[in-house]
């Protein structure tokens, strides 16, 4: 069995050519055989039978749309290797994050401290904001993958009250961020400034960080700049943020 998204229209292309039974799963409309969201609730559709309501969307704890999807394809997955819907609903009523993927540090004076250190292209920071709902404070940076910052750093301006860039590529987003605000002079972004690693980025977003805020390690970079892997760097950026915090 494979398993497409079908609203992404290169999976859904590549999905005629899979020398395998297809399933889908997908947001945005019906599909059959697989899973989708249909309104508020996920449904679960195989080959047999009658469509089965797995949960609301509400039960599933992971901010973000890209999470959603997520929860689709494991239920698609699931579904086809036999598994209950009782106990795909039990396992996302229990499932609260995975390290280093929108994984909320800490919570303290109204302000949520987020690592998403596994973040290493701008893509992935897209996902991140698109989360968020509330003013985000961005630490972005590390080392480039020569991959396009642009739709990022537009994204960015409109999200994000302020962008603390840091390491090896922390000057070049500051110019890409700064670029972004000059094509959209009514964005939300105030304050974009560098540093030269993550232990004063953390410093500085908590002098700018307000209640309500989201303070955003989601770099775009690779740690390799300053450390062995992404969670190596997701992990001093736990212990930086539980030091300031006192949790």
């Amino acid at each position: 069995m494979a398993i497409f998204g079908l609203d992404d229209p290169v999976a859904h292309q590549l999905s005629a050519q899979a020398p395998a039974r297809t399933a889908y799963f997908s947001r945005k409309s019906a599909v059959s055989p697989g899973a989708y969201l249909d309104g508020d609730q996920l449904v679960l559709a195989l080959d047999t039978g009658r469509p089965q309501v797995v949960a609301p969307r509400a039960i599933i704890r992971l901010p973000g749309d890209h999470n959603v999807s997520n929860v689709l394809a494991a239920c698609a997955a699931a579904g086809f290797a036999g598994v209950p819907v009782a106990a795909m609903q039990s396992a996302l009523e229990q499932f609260t994050s995975v390290e280093h993927r929108l994984e909320l540090v800490a919570e303290r004076d109204g302000v949520a401290w987020v690592n998403d250190s596994i973040a290493t292209a701008p893509e992935r920071v897209i996902a991140a904001l698109r989360s968020y709902r509330a003013p985000v404070i961005l630490l972005a940076g590390g080392r480039d993958k020569k991959l396009p910052w642009a739709d990022m750093a537009a994204l960015a301006v409109q999200r994000c009250r302020a962008v603390i860039a840091f390491g090896e590529y922390g000057p070049a987003v500051v110019e890409h961020i700064r670029e972004a605000v000059e094509r959209d002079p009514g964005a939300l972004l105030s304050e974009v400034e560098a540093v030269p690693d993550l232990p004063q980025a953390v410093a500085r977003a908590a002098v700018m960080a307000r209640p309500g805020d989201v303070v955003l390690l989601s770099p775009g970079g690779t740690s390799y700049d300053a450390y062995v892997d992404f969670a190596a760097r997701g992990q001093h950026f736990r212990d930086l943020v539980h030091t300031l915090t006192g949790t």
